[in-house]
């Protein structure tokens, strides 16, 4: 397996598709203002904390076995092919 990771290196932008843009003067639709209204609604009562990614989370932290050696092996190796001295 090789990985080439180079952050350094600006990725070639190949030219894009031009999309139509929509007629300014066209109809309204009200049900997308209604169910967007709705879902900003939802959003706003939504809790900031989920209980359960929280007791997940700190699962994980407690087990001395996470993360995997094997995750940790490759994650060393990825650094020491990176290193700049």
């Amino acid at each position: 397996m090789e990985i080439d990771f180079k952050p350094g290196r600006v990725p070639k932008m190949e030219p894009s598709q031009t999309v139509a843009r929509p007629n300014a003067s066209a109809p309204v639709d009200e049900t997308s203002f209604q169910s967007t209204a709705a879902l900003q609604d939802k959003l706003k009562n939504q809790s900031d904390v989920r209980p359960d990614v929280v007791a997940r989370a700190k699962g994980l932290v407690s087990d001395l076995k996470y993360p995997p050696d094997d995750v940790l092996d490759r994650i060393a190796v990825l650094l020491a092919i990176n290193v700049k001295e």
